[in-house]
């Protein structure tokens, strides 16, 4: 990186640390005004918002709402990727190195209220809100419903409803099968039967993944409530799976459920003959700008190019089940490693303003061999979050070959 880059990089840095500062400056300010109409009962129920303090489901009971246990709280130390060109592995990797996988729960809240908004808000019936079965940008304190001078009015919805909404599920492949659907497993495993409830809320787009998963699960497409941003409910029963607060700790038993959903029989590992690199050629960011240098290499070492765009999930969970070798960018088609054989072998491509964990805590879980690889440019001053998430990746065609080497040439 020249000085010129190392100067904008951090101006920039330090002007994104300032406008965040001063947005939560804001938000404070808004939510302590509107705190005081949320103190007076009328204004509150006219408007109706929220009450101003929380119901967490940690520690003493709340009235009208049960929990089912399903999964203890367990530690996990997962085996950092090799990474060719680097002198120590990525920041991001090194943070989520180690850690616990969250306690599960299911929750049933007697005439529980939903509003949509992002990744769906839940209250109690005097109109406290749920933080652990709220997720927010902002977290619980700050939350968006504070922020709102008034909700629209809540529809009663009789009979069982369970909600499905998930942060960033809607339209992404990735968080679609890696975060809402263990949660649809969690429902089951807490003795529930998906086929049973009356109503079920799902933020989505109508894909055909989405159709096809609904399918799988049991879930008839009549008693599905596409949910908006403005929608709020109040529903007879309502039953929300835990939801997570860190999109990297998802447990392996809980992407099992996803993978035996797909795949009617365990793969095994002499099944493993396929060398696919999982191209994003059509896709219209995070694209691999010098691919025409990288595909004599992967075809030397016998790689086919393989799009997911078009497949059914059957489909790409079958192809991902005889891979013995996959490379590729990252990108949401990498959530089918979930489907991957036991003896799969994953090299993983970063553009250098984009370096997450979602694709290695996969492997990690399920003990495949992971190399990353960061692509060419400057790189975010350390300690910083990955934003550049539409950066396209230059690679080093040469650490490329050397993550290969252990590849026998075809």
């Amino acid at each position: 990186m020249t000085p010129r880059q190392h100067v904008s990089l951090y101006v920039i840095m330090k002007l994104r640390r300032c406008v965040k500062r001063a947005e939560k400056l804001m938000r404070i300010g808004r939510v302590s005004a509107l705190s005081c109409a949320r103190q007076v009962p009328w204004v509150r129920a006219r408007l109706n918002l929220p009450r101003n303090d929380t119901a967490s489901l940690t520690g003493s009971s709340i009235a009208g709402v049960t929990l089912r246990q399903v999964d203890p709280e367990t530690p996990f130390n997962r085996t950092l990727p090799y990474m060719p060109g680097e002198l120590e592995p990525h920041e991001t990797f090194l943070k989520e190195q180690r850690g616990a996988y969250p306690a599960t729960f299911v929750a049933e809240l007697k005439r529980g209220r939903f509003w949509g908004f992002y990744g769906g808000s839940v209250f109690t019936e005097d109109g406290r809100l749920v933080p652990e079965l709220s997720k927010d940008v902002w977290g619980p304190q700050l939350h968006s419903a504070f922020v709102r001078t008034r909700l629209p009015r809540a529809s009663w919805l009789p009979g069982r409803t369970l909600s499905l909404v998930t942060p960033e599920a809607a339209g992404n492949y990735h968080h679609w099968t890696v975060d809402l659907l263990p949660r649809a497993g969690l429902v089951q495993r807490a003795g529930y039967r998906l086929s049973e409830f009356d109503h079920v809320l799902i933020k989505h787009r109508d894909y055909p993944f989405q159709k096809e998963a609904l399918q799988r699960l049991g879930i008839d497409s009549s008693k599905v409530i596409r949910v908006e941003d403005d929608l709020h409910l109040q529903a007879e029963s309502l039953i929300v799976p835990a939801v997570r607060h860190d999109n990297t700790k998802v447990s392996r038993q809980d992407m099992e459920f996803v993978r035996r959903l797909y795949l009617p029989e365990e793969p095994s590992p002499t099944t493993a003959f396929r060398r696919l690199y999982v191209s994003r050629r059509d896709a219209s960011f995070r694209r691999v700008t010098n691919e025409s240098e990288l595909m004599p290499i992967l075809k030397e070492y016998g790689f086919e190019e393989i799009s997911m765009s078009k497949m059914s999930v059957a489909e790409q969970a079958k192809i991902f089940s005889e891979a013995q070798y996959l490379v590729g960018p990252n990108g949401s088609a990498l959530a089918n490693l979930v489907f991957a054989n036991p003896a799969c072998q994953v090299v993983e491509f970063f553009a250098p303003g984009w370096v997450v964990g979602y694709n290695w805590m996969i492997c990690a879980a399920f003990g495949l061999p992971y190399t990353a690889i960061v692509g060419r440019g400057p790189r975010p001053a350390p300690g910083t979050l990955p934003r550049e998430i539409k950066q396209d990746i230059f690679l080093d065609v040469e650490l490329v070959k050397t993550a290969l080497d252990a590849i026998p040439a075809r």
